[in-house]
């Protein structure tokens, strides 16, 4: 594993450590979502489902799956849903992750 390579498994590892949005991930997988509505659904100031899905987008974990013109004027509703991701982290792996880590330091 490449250094870059692995620089994103531990950027994926954190995104999906937390919660919210494992359930994020988990909601888009019913169909896909506008952010307004996953957070409604989730309870969620707007903004913070915003941040949280702007991050699975730009770590390629969720992925903008069309777009609607509601009305005249405002900006078009995005509708987002999960990739097909697999991540797959063997023991070899992480003994390289972490590696590079302490050598970083």
């Amino acid at each position: 594993m490449n250094e870059d390579a692995s620089e994103q498994m531990v950027k994926k590892l954190k995104a999906l450590a937390n919660p919210l949005r494992l359930k994020m991930i988990a909601s888009l997988c019913e169909k896909p979502k506008s952010v307004y509505t996953l957070a409604k659904e989730l309870n969620l100031p707007y903004p913070l489902a915003h941040l949280h899905l702007n991050g699975l987008k730009k770590l390629g974990l969720v992925e903008e799956v069309r777009e609607e013109k509601k009305k005249e004027g405002l900006p078009p509703v995005k509708y987002y849903a999960p990739t097909d991701f697999k991540l797959v982290l063997t023991p070899k792996e992480i003994e390289e992750l972490f590696k590079k880590i302490t050598e970083a330091k």
